[in-house]
């Protein structure tokens, strides 16, 4: 009976758009430390939260709004960062009178003085670049902040001066070319440099071998794993699926809603290879070496590039210079020797477009 006396009630507020849930007191408290601090990386480490999981809150509210939140602030890394646009404002501005008027008190939010890391990476999720970090790691970079967000993820963010290099495999089907055709088409002509990485073959994922697995998924014999949007393997699979909807003479959009499995969105390759082997999925697009480790069968599609958009002011940073110095190394090349389903030329650590 005492403890019944100390109860007190307690509440919070969700923001809903058409049912779902566009903001709630962690969202707004992200935005409001974005605008105080000009910063989604200062935001996330101050909120204890990972750098992919706050850009990921906010492409979500994003893509349900449909305007855009988070813009780039002009300055570069070291002066740059990020800002609310007016919309974005707007947003915070109603939560936090709806919060203030519901239920009675300001949202708490504590801020901090975060020392920024090193070395931001933001961008394709890979085992091979995981062993990068790790030479550069032993060579004496400490502190490595890194945001498995796609491929469209690490451009955007590079786009708000937030992170120092990005890992993209973008295919282009216009030109046939991997990640080039890109950097125009998230405005960094002339702000970027692409520089080579190396190559991994890319395929279908399996536990039953499927003559042509597009169809198998199309005509819904087999449940597919998808990746998130963003992500170059993602692109890939729609650009194939695109090829096959214009053979039958189907819209894509009616296509794809049609095809088992196809809004079930996983993070990285691993996520892909695990549906599959647990039975949750029967087929899905992911990289050789994973699929091999999991046991499955895998239908090659082609050789994808592996690249880095870096920020040209970046390059004379140490922390990116060691990271060009480790993805040129032998020991990295030792490496992929022992990696089925990658390659590396003489050409990877160089600067390849820019």
């Amino acid at each position: 009976m005492r403890k019944l006396k100390r109860l007190r009630p307690h509440g919070t507020l969700i923001l809903e758009v058409d049912g779902s849930k566009v903001v709630g007191e962690d969202l707004a408290r992200l935005l409001l430390l974005i605008d105080r601090g000009g910063s989604i990386l200062s935001a996330s480490r101050i909120l204890k939260i990972a750098y992919s999981r706050a850009w990921e809150a906010i492409a979500r509210a994003e893509r349900l709004l449909g305007v855009r939140l988070v813009e780039p602030r002009r300055g570069g890394r070291s002066g740059g960062g990020a800002r609310l646009t007016a919309a974005g404002r707007k947003l915070l501005e109603l939560y936090l009178e709806e919060y203030r008027r519901l239920l009675g008190r300001r949202l708490a939010v504590e801020e901090a003085r975060i020392e920024a890391p090193e070395l931001v990476y933001a961008g394709s999720n890979d085992l091979l670049l995981e062993h990068v970090f790790g030479l550069m790691r032993a060579r004496g970079v400490g502190s490595i902040e890194v945001a498995w967000i796609g491929s469209a993820g690490g451009l955007s963010l590079l786009m708000l001066g937030e992170a120092d290099l990005a890992g993209i495999h973008l295919y282009d089907p216009e030109t046939g070319e991997y990640n080039a055709p890109y950097i125009s088409r998230y405005w960094l002509e002339n702000r970027v440099v692409l520089v080579r990485g190396y190559e991994r073959e890319l395929g279908f994922a399996s536990r039953k071998a499927f003559e042509d697995p597009v169809e198998a998924i199309v005509s819904g014999r087999a449940k597919l794993i998808n990746r998130n949007l963003g992500s170059g393997t993602r692109v890939r699979l729609d650009c194939l699926l695109k090829e096959r909807s214009a053979e039958l003479g189907k819209p894509f959009s009616e296509l794809i809603r049609s095809i088992r499995g196809y809004g079930e969105e996983v993070k990285t390759h691993l996520d892909v290879v695990r549906a599959i082997a647990s039975g949750r999925a029967d087929i899905g697009l992911t990289i050789r070496w994973m699929a091999e480790k999991y046991g499955l069968n895998f239908k090659p599609i082609g050789w994808e590039k592996f690249d880095f958009a870096i920020p040209v002011e970046s390059l004379k940073r140490k922390p990116v210079k060691a990271f060009l110095k480790a993805l040129a190394s032998e020991e990295l090349r030792g490496l992929v020797k022992g990696l089925s389903g990658y390659r590396i030329g003489n050409d990877s650590g160089r600067i390849v477009y820019g």
